[in-house]
């Protein structure tokens, strides 16, 4: 007779079993205990039950455990404009999708902070401000970290409601070819476009927390889709969007118990100078392309319907989730 002591796993196992079901009686099943012990098939229903009791979310023969529910996949509305305003610091607002993301919050009545690289000569940007009161022009360049800390702290107390990392850059898509690839500029995209907007959303992560809408907003690419991939072109930029959404979902992560919500958006393929150089050296036409007024118009409108729940989320101009 197989004998019991304390260490013993089968009588573990089965001392479980006995309290799951309630049956009190474990001082009288010994010789069960005993023939389980030296029956292979019979340790393995043992463990089989006790699995299964464990577990509620598990279902066996006659059972009538309920099938976990499925999440209802994400959708925005990309039409939908709401009254929400606040204040919005947006970076890389010069030209293109940026000057038009500081247009449209202007319209709105939002309070525009716009960034540029070069500030004296952002003519378009400065017109802007000129027309209307509620946007103010600084100097932002995302390899310029201690100009970042210097802008930080000279809006301490202006609490962000949206922080809108746009800026970034393409580099020449020719030094991109493989057999020809330029490491400098890999380092360069990666600097601004992953590094750069990272150290943006850590040097005014306070701002954001300090406001009511508490939003920090990556511009990512499709082209950062590895699901989605098609040809190998840029694969500099697009490994660099790729590793910003990586940073950018940790980030989400990290701030969540503080109420901060992290976006990912993909602006669409717009009619830009930095979208036409890539289509060029790919020999192909842009009539497909939307134009910045288009993007950002949607943009602006998925980032007020971006919630905390969906924090971290790759979404589209469309509304709808991007596979990463």
């Amino acid at each position: 007779m197989h004998r019991v002591d304390k260490q013993d796993p089968i009588l573990t196992m089965w001392t479980a079993l006995d309290k799951l079901l309630g049956s009190n009686n474990l001082s009288g099943n010994r010789t069960m205990l005993s023939s389980i012990s030296t029956r292979p098939l019979a340790l393995v229903a043992l463990l089989t039950v006790l699995t299964s009791l464990a577990l509620p979310d598990s279902s066996f023969a006659g059972g009538h455990n309920k099938a976990p529910k499925t999440k209802k996949p994400v959708q925005l509305d990309p039409t939908l404009r709401s009254d929400i305003t606040g204040t919005v610091l947006i970076t890389g607002a010069n030209r293109g999708i940026g000057l038009q993301l500081a247009t449209n919050y202007a319209k709105r009545g939002w309070t525009v902070i716009a960034t540029a690289r070069k500030p004296k000569k952002a003519d378009d940007l400065n017109a802007l401000a000129k027309a209307h009161e509620n946007v103010s022009v600084e100097y932002m360049d995302l390899l310029d970290h201690k100009g970042i800390d210097k802008l930080a702290n000279k809006l301490k107390d202006i609490p962000i409601d949206v922080l809108l990392n746009n800026a970034a850059m393409l580099g020449d898509p020719a030094e991109q070819d493989f057999g020809t690839l330029d490491y400098k500029l890999m380092q360069q995209i990666y600097a601004v476009n992953t590094v750069g907007t990272m150290k943006m959303s850590e040097a005014f992560f306070e701002h954001v927390a300090a406001s009511e809408q508490k939003k920090i907003v990556a511009i990512t690419s499709l082209q950062a889709s590895i699901g989605a991939m098609r040809e190998p072109l840029i694969p500099f930029y697009k490994m660099s969007k790729t590793a910003l959404n990586m940073g950018m979902k940790s980030t989400s992560k990290r701030v969540k118990r503080k109420k901060v919500t992290v976006a990912l958006i993909s602006p669409g393929a717009v009619d830009t100078r930095m979208m036409n150089s890539a289509l060029d050296h790919a020999g192909v036409k842009g009539n497909f392309l939307i134009t910045p007024q288009e993007s950002a118009e949607a943009v602006i409108n998925i980032i007020d319907q971006y919630n905390l729940k969906m924090t971290g989320t790759f979404m589209s101009h469309r509304g709808d989730v991007i596979p990463w």
